[in-house]
C-alpha cells in the first residue's frame, strides 16, 4: 500500500480550492468549462473534469495547475459535494490504473480515507507514431491556425489564432483553450512519459484573450471586425518540481499557417460588467502576462468612450517583457484620461530598491498615477497574474484571514476597499483561474 494521499480543501463561495500533496498537471496547467473540452484532451486533469462535470451538473469550470485544482459550482457547496470531489482527485492521484471504461472514476471507497497505491505510468517516448496518422490526427483534432506570431523575444510570444468557421463571441476578460498533440515535438526535445494512448491525445492550457488595441495606423482596433483571437505566451519549460510543461515547449515550435486546437467554449467572469457606469475610475494591476485581459479591456472602454481615469499597471522582470509598453504610451498620448505604469524588478536600477505593487499603491504612487487619491466609492481594481500580488484572503465567517505575504487585497481592504465574494460584489475583482 502507499502512502495516503493528502487533500487540504477551501472553499470562497461558489469557489473549492483543492491542494494536494502531488501534482496532477505541469506548469502549463489545464482549465475545462464543458465535459466537451475535457473528453478531448487525455490528460489525467481532463479525465477528473469529465468526471465532475458528468457527476455534478453544477459544476460549471475545473482547473488544475501542478497540485492544485479549483472548481466552481453553481449554488456553492456542501458536505457532500466537497467530499465527492475530493475523493475523486485522490483516486485519480492515486492510480490510472482506477480509471474505468471510458475514462470514468470509481464511485465509493473509503472517502476521504483513502489509501492506495502509488500512480505508475507506462513510458512510450520511444514510441513514433507514423507521419500519416499524425496528419490523421491533426485534421480531426484541430480547429484553428496560427495566423501571425509577434516574438518578442526567445520565451514570449504574442500569437493570433483564428478558428475554423464562425467567431465566437466572448466578453473582454475572458479566456480561450489552446492545445496541441502530444505527438507534436517539444523544443526542447526532453523526454516524456504517458499514459497509454496519452500520445494520441491533447495538451492544453486556458490563456486570456488579448488585444494589440492599436493598428497599423495607430487607431484603436474595431472589436467588432475581429477575425482572430490575440494571445500573450511565455515560454515554460519545466514547473518548480521539474516536471515538463505539456503546451508551451510545443507551441514554440509552431509558425505562421501551422494548425491548432481552439477550445469551443470562451469562459470567464472576469469581466467589465463589474462597472457601475462609464463615469468609474478603473485600475488594472498585473503580473507578467497577466496583463493580457486587461489589454482588451481598455480596447473595450476607450472604443466606449469611458469618461472616468484608466490607470493600468504591469510589473515584470526586465524591461523587455512589456510587449505592449510602445502601444500604451501612443494610448496616453492620445487619450487624457488613460495612464500606463510599467514596473521592473530585475533591471540594474532595481539593485537594491525592488518595488512591487502593493508598495506602489502603499507609497502613493497609484493616486499620482490618477492624479487624485483612491476612492471605493467611485474607483473599481481588476487584479490578473501571481496569486501573491493577488492575495486573496480565506474567510472565517466574515473575518478575512490574509496570507503570509501581503497582497493587493489586503492593502486595498486597508484603504476601504472591498474583494468579491458570493453574493456581495465589491469594487476590486481578480482572475481566479491561474
Amino acid at each position: 500500500m502507499g502512502r495516503p494521499i493528502a487533500v487540504k480543501t477551501h472553499v470562497t463561495g461558489d469557489l473549492a480550492t483543492l491542494v494536494s500533496d502531488r501534482p496532477l498537471t505541469g506548469e502549463d496547467g489545464e482549465a475545462f468549462a464543458s465535459p466537451g473540452d475535457a473528453l478531448t484532451a487525455g490528460t489525467p486533469a481532463s479525465v477528473l473534469a469529465e468526471r465532475l462535470f458528468n457527476g455534478d451538473s453544477a459544476i460549471n469550470h475545473v482547473f488544475a495547475h501542478s497540485n492544485v485544482v479549483e472548481v466552481k459550482r453553481d449554488g456553492g457547496w456542501d458536505a457532500t459535494s466537497l467530499t465527492e470531489v475530493t475523493h475523486a482527485l485522490k483516486v485519480l492521484l492515486a492510480s490510472p490504473d482506477a480509471l474505468g471504461a471510458n475514462n470514468s472514476l470509481p464511485i465509493g471507497g473509503e472517502g476521504l480515507g483513502l489509501t492506495v497505491a502509488e500512480p505508475s505510468r507506462t513510458a512510450v517516448t520511444d514510441v513514433a507514431l507514423d507521419p500519416a496518422h499524425i496528419e490523421s490526427l491533426r485534421a480531426t483534432s484541430y480547429n484553428a491556425t496560427i495566423t501571425s506570431i509577434r516574438r518578442v523575444h526567445d520565451s514570449l510570444w504574442i500569437i493570433d489564432v483564428t478558428p475554423d468557421g464562425e467567431f465566437p463571441n466572448y466578453q473582454a476578460g475572458q479566456y480561450a483553450t489552446l492545445g496541441l498533440g502530444f505527438w507534436e515535438p517539444r523544443i526542447d526535445g526532453r523526454h516524456e512519459e504517458f499514459a497509454e494512448g496519452q500520445i494520441e491525445k491533447l495538451a492544453r492550457r486556458s490563456y486570456s484573450i488579448s488585444s494589440s488595441i492599436l493598428d497599423a495606423e495607430h487607431e484603436l482596433l474595431d472589436p467588432t471586425a475581429e477575425v482572430s483571437l490575440e494571445f500573450y505566451v511565455v515560454l515554460v519549460e519545466t514547473d518548480w518540481q521539474a516536471t515538463p510543461a505539456i503546451l508551451t515547449p510545443r507551441l514554440f515550435g509552431k509558425g505562421v499557417g501551422d494548425r491548432i486546437y481552439l477550445g469551443r467554449k470562451i469562459a470567464g467572469r472576469y469581466r467589465l460588467d463589474k462597472l457601475t457606469g462609464n463615469h468609474n475610475d478603473v485600475a488594472f494591476l498585473a503580473t507578467g502576462t497577466g496583463e493580457a485581459p486587461h489589454n482588451r479591456m481598455v480596447l473595450d472602454l476607450l472604443s466606449d468612450g469611458h469618461r472616468g481615469q484608466i490607470v493600468s499597471v504591469c510589473t515584470s522582470r526586465y524591461l523587455r517583457d512589456l510587449a505592449y509598453l510602445d502601444t500604451h504610451n501612443k494610448l496616453m498620448e492620445q487619450y487624457d484620461n488613460y495612464r500606463y505604469v510599467p514596473m521592473t524588478t530585475r533591471e540594474p536600477e532595481n539593485e537594491g530598491n525592488r518595488m512591487y505593487i502593493q508598495d506602489l499603491i502603499k507609497s502613493g504612487g497609484l493616486d499620482e498615477a490618477f492624479g487624485k487619491q483612491l476612492d471605493p466609492q467611485s474607483t473599481h481594481v481588476y487584479l490578473s497574474g501571481n496569486p501573491a500580488m493577488i492575495g486573496l484572503p480565506k474567510w472565517d465567517g466574515d473575518t478575512p484571514r490574509y496570507p503570509e505575504v501581503e497582497g493587493v487585497i489586503e492593502v486595498l481592504a486597508a484603504r476601504g476597499f472591498t474583494a468579491d465574494r458570493r453574493g456581495a460584489p465589491g469594487n476590486v475583482h481578480y482572475e481566479e483561474y491561474w
